[in-house]
């Protein structure tokens, strides 16, 4: 019979054999998962587009190269349609920055008539009346702030008292929510002085608990509860049907048709809380009184505030406006080109540069104002354009131009030409930094690199021979022999072929595949050998 020693010896010896191998196959497993991590990561990188050897266009100043890649990550981060690899992989090709000017002139004008107006009488005698000068004789303070709309400016001296005649001199109206009658319609009982049972809901008669308790003793537990599930439910649903029918008007049947009154006996009994089916309204009556006269079906006139006099005196009624005239200043490049249109100005944002008075445009361009954008300027402030809108005047002869001013925008523009996954494509970037706006009309689609990057994979598995593949040759152009592929995987994973000697077909391929430095196979050849 075998040691107890020796058994355990035996045991111990096994696991460790066990652990080892577990080790081994382990280490193997990882050694493929990484292998196919780095083949995964080959073909996203290819499906990108991107060839790592090219460095762009050369003779791109460096600062435009970061300018045009700094444009293409703002677009990224705003549209999620475009590919997220444009910014690194971009190369690109040209980059044009202008800018768009815009001159307006804003005329801010007023006219002027005379009105009536009125106020509740307040118990002082108004002055003597004066005489009426016309609209134009009075001056009032000045409203920079408004550029459109009216104000009306009561004239001193102009006061008379009278009747109102919107009440006719009685100081009240009719109450607006009863119409005069002083109640209003009960919203509980509709007018009819009494309301639904709830609980027989109309029946007049109820289930005899008694009868429903003996019914239900020789059901089982979960039977009865379904049963009271169900009448729970279709009471509620009666209650709200019966809500939609008396204050909505839906059309439907009344509850007490359709809703089960002793769903277990089928035995009834008359309803203790109600009389035919009906009850009481709190309203006794089926009216209310009207909260807002009180009862008295009146309420106070609200132009004489209840006095039944006014204080009807004259205004002057001012009524503001404001006519702009826009010069658009378009860059001869763009225009020829075409890659910049009036919709994109219509929704960028652009920058206030200068704005002032006309008195101030006759002296040299303020700083950051090109000369030629102030020439035309000063051309539209003096109405040298020979354009018949170039003054904003009217005809009209009671309108008067309280003020002329004059405001300068830049609006930004940068066009970028570049070249993605072998395509030329542009884009133009309209507005301030930061609140840019991007207009192309084509442009590398987000999903489209996730098609390539499978196809490299469909393509991969297969065999095929893709784009990418062509990069990883030999320096003599000759691809990898796979079988010695193989043999050195094989010799670098085991674990006691390092300190071997340089001897065999297994340890030349090895040395040889060291030396040579060549990338690996396709994936499709590592699961094969799997």
């Amino acid at each position: 019979m075998p040691n107890r020693d020796d058994v355990a010896d035996e045991l111990e010896r096994q696991a460790r054999e066990t652990i080892r191998l577990f080790r081994e196959s382990m280490g193997d497993l990882g050694t493929r998962v990484r292998q196919v991590v780095d083949r995964a990561s080959e073909l996203w990188d290819a499906s990108s587009g991107i060839d790592p050897d090219s460095t762009g266009i050369r003779n791109l100043a460096p600062a435009n190269e970061l300018r045009a890649r700094e444009l293409a990550r703002r677009w990224v981060a705003r549209d999620f349609l475009v590919d997220p690899e444009l910014p690194d992989g971009m190369r690109t090709r040209a980059l044009y920055e202008t800018a768009v000017w815009k001159v307006e002139l804003s005329e801010r004008g007023e006219t002027r008539a005379l009105g009536e107006g009125s106020s509740p009488w307040t118990g002082t005698p108004p002055p003597p009346p004066s005489p009426i000068l016309p609209a134009w004789e009075y001056s009032f303070p000045a409203t920079p702030e408004i550029t459109s709309g009216e104000r009306h400016e009561r004239l001193a001296g102009s006061e008379m008292a009278g009747a109102c005649l919107v009440c006719n001199g009685t100081g009240h109206r009719d109450c607006s929510d009863c119409d005069g009658k002083g109640f209003t319609r009960c919203p509980d009982c509709k007018g009819r002085a009494r309301v639904t049972c709830r609980r027989c809901r109309g029946r007049g008669r109820i289930a005899d608990a008694a009868a429903e308790r003996k019914a239900r003793s020789a059901k089982g537990y979960f039977q009865v509860q379904a049963e009271r599930l169900a009448t729970d439910a279709a009471g509620k649903l009666a209650d709200f049907s019966e809500r939609l029918r008396q204050d909505y008007g839906v059309p439907l049947p009344p509850s007490a048709q359709w809703a089960p009154t002793a769903p277990a006996s089928g035995e009834t009994i008359p309803c203790p809380d109600c009389v035919d089916g009906t009850i009481a309204c709190s309203c006794k009556t089926g009216k209310r009184v009207c909260t807002t006269c009180k009862g008295s079906g009146y309420s106070a006139c609200p132009a004489c505030d209840g006095s039944a006099r006014v204080i009807r005196y004259r205004e002057v009624v001012r009524r503001f406006d404001t006519r702009t005239i826009t010069r658009t200043v378009m860059p001869p490049e763009a225009e020829e080109a075409g890659w910049l249109s009036n919709a994109m100005l219509k929704r960028a944002s652009a920058e206030t540069t200068w704005e002032g008075a006309l008195d101030d445009v006759a002296g040299e361009p303020p700083l950051g104002v090109p000369a030629g954008i102030w020439t035309v300027a000063r051309a539209l402030a003096s109405g040298e354009n020979g354009d018949e809108e170039a003054s904003p005047a009217s005809d009209d002869l009671d309108r008067h131009v309280i003020a002329r001013r004059l405001r300068l925008t830049c609006i930004p523009v940068t066009h970028v030409e570049y070249t993605y996954d072998e395509r030329e494509l542009d884009f133009t970037a309209v507005g301030p930094g930061g609140s840019e706006r991007f207009w192309a009309e084509s442009f590398p689609a987000r999903w489209t690199r996730v098609g390539r990057f499978f196809k490299a994979v469909m393509r991969d598995l297969n065999g095929e021979r893709g784009p990418s593949d062509e990069r990883r040759r030999l320096p003599d152009g000759a691809p990898r022999p796979l079988d010695e592929y193989r043999t050195a995987r094989h010799v670098r994973i085991l674990p006691d072929t390092a300190d071997q000697p340089d001897s065999g077909a297994d340890i030349d391929s090895h040395a040889s595949a060291e030396a040579d430095n060549q990338p690996p196979p396709p994936l499709d050849d590592d699961i094969a050998d799997c």
